[in-house]
């Protein structure tokens, strides 16, 4: 985060007093936090921690801090930490208790863009569109790109534009396995502009019950041969009473969200890329 450019502080010594701690935690700051000797703002700088470094309070001040990072308020104390390779004073505005997923990212020719804390099945987490206009990303089960955070370094264009909508498809519900039809019929919701938080900072949509339920009009009887062609004659046994989508075992699944992201150059040409994430849908 830009900590620097858009501080200012209020710091508060009321006492000498520092109270001892030793607890593990990670830094949340998107650009990075600063490490300095003493715990003020001015002290000379030690290091700096990367987002998602893990680091260990060692002693925590009394010592106040109010931050105004991008328009937003953070209210945090100082506190002495240790890593690795560095030991100091940090503001514990820019620290969380829980585990950091390293942000997934995109890069385009002057564009970045990092989308935070989204547990995916890919082995590396940069991704270029350099030869390609689509990028499909396997989401881990049990975690969405919805409600997430995409912060968008642009250095080169006029405008960026992030749009996403998503994909559903029918599964068939049993105890263990689902009989997913997701090579068969889809519904697809509108394109919508997700929402700027700041300038860099966008907010990705959540979807209610009611929006994930959503689906196209279709002839019930060619669904139960199509559940029989593909997963087989025991699961037609499932579906042989149902008279509509709502009846059980019938559900219905998002299995992909999709970010389109429109890049406007200097001379207002307009270029699309799409990021396709791929949702499990069943167990």
């Amino acid at each position: 985060m830009k900590i620097i450019k858009s501080l200012f502080a209020v710091m508060l010594l009321t006492s000498s007093s520092i109270s001892l701690a030793q607890k593990q935690a990670y830094v949340t700051a998107d650009n990075g936090l600063t490490v300095r000797e003493r715990p003020n703002p001015k002290a000379r700088k030690v290091g700096k921690l990367d987002y998602g470094d893990a680091i260990e309070i060692t002693e925590r001040t009394n010592i106040n801090l109010t931050l105004i990072d991008e328009g937003e308020q953070i209210d945090g104390n100082w506190v002495k930490i240790q890593s690795p390779s560095i030991t100091g004073y940090v503001f514990n505005g820019f620290l969380s208790k829980d585990r950091i997923v390293n942000p997934i990212e995109f890069r385009y020719i002057g564009l970045s863009m990092k989308l935070k804390n989204l547990k995916t099945t890919e082995e590396f987490k940069i991704h270029t569109f350099h030869y390609t206009d689509t990028i499909k990303i396997g989401v881990t089960l049990g975690d969405s790109p919805e409600g997430k955070i995409l912060i968008v370094n642009n250095k080169d264009y006029k405008r960026i534009s992030v749009f996403q909508r998503f994909e559903s498809s029918i599964t068939i519900m049993n105890e263990g396995p689902h009989c997913d039809l997701t090579e068969w019929k889809h519904y697809h919701s509108q394109w919508k502009p997700i929402e700027a938080i700041t300038k860099t900072k966008f907010k990705t949509l959540s979807y209610n019950q009611g929006g994930r339920q959503q689906f196209i009009d279709i002839d019930i009887r060619a669904l139960k041969e199509e559940v029989e062609n593909k997963c087989g004659k025991d699961w037609s046994n499932y579906v042989k009473g149902i008279k509509t989508l709502n009846d059980y075992p019938v559900g219905i699944s998002i299995n992909g969200i999709f970010l389109k992201v429109l890049i406007t150059d200097q001379n207002d040409k307009v270029s699309e890329k799409i990021i396709e994430f791929k949702i499990p849908m069943g167990c």
